[in-house]
């Protein structure tokens, strides 16, 4: 997610807590908490399989 998004969704929360969080640096360690391939790959991989799933949906429905 876009850190950007992030800090205003934190922001806009009403949460005192949420507001103090330095939005950057909480995502910068949540992703190096990951090794180096799950972001490109495993990503993807979550991309291709929403994407098929969706296509498929769209086809059993139109099937019936």
């Amino acid at each position: 997610m876009n850190a950007v998004a992030v800090a205003a969704a934190f922001a806009t929360s009403g949460d005192a807590e949420l507001r103090r969080i330095d939005v950057r640096s909480m995502l910068r360690a949540a992703e190096q908490g990951f090794p180096r391939w799950v972001m490109p790959h495993l990503q993807n991989l979550r991309h291709a399989v929403v994407f098929a799933g969706s296509a498929a949906a769209l086809v059993l429905l139109a099937a019936h």
